[in-house]
């Protein structure tokens, strides 16, 4: 004790000082890695951007989603690829469990870029939490006032597991300070809305807000971007279960009016159609209502969909292909018909501008391309994926919708389910088509085959 027996705070001083450096040493571990996740940031938009690799066969183009500068693979993309006005590509790269990325392809230069990701996003706006995961950006990216929003979906079960999720978070990207934004930060709890996740946003560019709907509660939400606030508006009464499969599109007609559906057979088999197999809408001011007359062909929630000239019509389609249309005058609801594809999911759904055809990408053990004329209602099988190019091979999964560049070009999203042995090892692959290129040198193949 010798020499400190008279100043005893002197002889504490150190022990003291290392108990407050234990005890702030959460906090600076925290601010130290959103140091890193800025850098990490920065440093990634130095990258040089991936170019495209012609495919085999002529009018296609290929990507690969790179990994993240913060570690996150990117093997499944669900239903988040989508465009702006100017036709920039944007594309949503998940591993479906720790985080989603979002992607931005430059139709002009055709090359492509990560643009951040929702775990440094958050991290970068202090709303975080330990242990938290981003498992999908299952929204197709969605612009709306000079930015591109996404959310978060942390859960896709159909029953009461999301309660252990904090909830969904909503993201901006604004092209011009090329940074990704979580909006959800400044909102209360830091999330959109306690627990649920985000599904499917429609944009009201109108009125400045964004329908979000919730799983699996089927709740939907509003975020007013002037306020910066999300309300919560509740759900149709006549749901008659707690959790349900929650439709992938919904649109706004010029009145303001969000259109939306539910429930899926394919996933959970009593949905009564009585229920179910109608369109319903919420009116701002009003509630919301159904369009019992607006049938469904099958207990099958649309799950795609694409509007032109303004929204003046839509075309929607469900998993098993049913495509439908609405007209905003009136409005008007009819049935199309059906691509006749043989088996397999449809999650890629792209219409020409002039509203004649619309291309379908199957998935399953043989995915293929097929051209539906929306005039005389009937479908062509182009060609096997795997013939415009080898590398689709172990790809079974093909999502994207309305998704188109100003050189005439759609694109989808490629990735490898639990069933192939890609699963978990291979990246999301970006292909854009040019139907017109494609097919062109799809004929001139067919001629070489029956005139060697």
């Amino acid at each position: 004790m010798g020499r400190c027996e008279p100043r005893r705070d002197l002889c504490n001083g150190p022990r003291l000082l290392g108990e407050q450096w234990l005890r702030a040493l959460p906090g600076l571990l925290l601010a130290l890695t959103g140091l890193l996740a800025v850098e990490r940031w920065a440093l990634a938009q130095a990258v040089e951007a991936i170019a495209a690799v012609p495919a085999a066969r002529d009018g296609a183009w290929l990507w690969v989603l790179p990994d993240t500068p913060d570690g996150l693979k990117p093997t499944q993309s669900w239903h988040a690829t989508g465009s702006t006005p100017a036709g920039n590509i944007y594309v949503g790269g998940m591993d479906h469990a720790t985080n989603s990325a979002l992607y931005r392809i430059n139709s002009l230069t055709n090359r492509l870029a990560y643009v951040g990701d929702a775990r440094a996003a958050s991290l970068q706006a202090g709303n975080l939490q330990p242990g938290e995961t981003f498992e999908k950006f299952h929204t197709r990216p969605t612009w709306l006032g000079g930015k591109i929003y996404v959310a978060t979906m942390d859960y896709s079960g159909i029953d009461d597991g999301y309660l252990d999720r904090r909830g969904s978070h909503l993201y901006a990207f604004d092209p011009k300070t090329a940074k990704l934004v979580d909006l959800s930060a400044l909102e209360p709890g830091g999330v959109s809305a306690p627990h649920v996740s985000v599904v499917t946003i429609a944009a009201d560019a109108a009125r400045g807000v964004l329908y979000e709907a919730a799983g699996p509660t089927g709740e939907i939400l509003r975020y007013d971007i002037a306020q910066k606030k999300t309300t919560n508006l509740g759900r149709p009464v006549a749901y008659d279960r707690p959790y349900l499969y929650v439709g992938r599109f919904m649109w706004v007609d010029s009145r303001g009016q969000l259109y939306f559906s539910a429930g899926n057979t394919a996933y959970v088999t009593d949905y009564d159609p009585s229920i179910y197999q109608h369109i319903r809408f919420y009116r701002p001011g009003v509630g919301f209502g159904q369009r019992k007359d607006w049938k469904l062909e099958a207990t099958h929630s649309i799950a795609t969909g694409q509007c032109l000239n303004g929204g003046a019509v839509c075309y929607l389609a469900d998993d098993q292909s049913r495509i439908y249309r609405f007209t905003d005058r009136g409005p008007s609801w009819a049935y199309i018909g059906r691509v006749t594809t043989g088996s397999g999911m449809v999650w890629v759904f792209h219409v020409t501008a002039d509203g004649s055809k619309a291309y379908v990408v199957t998935t399953g053990s043989a995915p293929a391309l097929y051209e539906y004329d929306l005039v005389t209602r009937t479908s062509v099988r182009l060609c096997a994926l795997e013939d415009i190019d080898p590398g689709f091979t172990g790809y079974d999964r093909h999502t994207g919708y309305n998704a188109w560049d100003k050189q005439g070009r759609f694109y989808f999203a490629s990735f490898a389910s639990a069933s192939s042995p890609l699963f978990g090892r291979a990246n999301v692959r970006v292909t854009a088509i040019d139907p017109v290129r494609l097919k062109a040198a799809l004929q001139v193949d067919r001629l070489r085959t029956h005139n060697p």
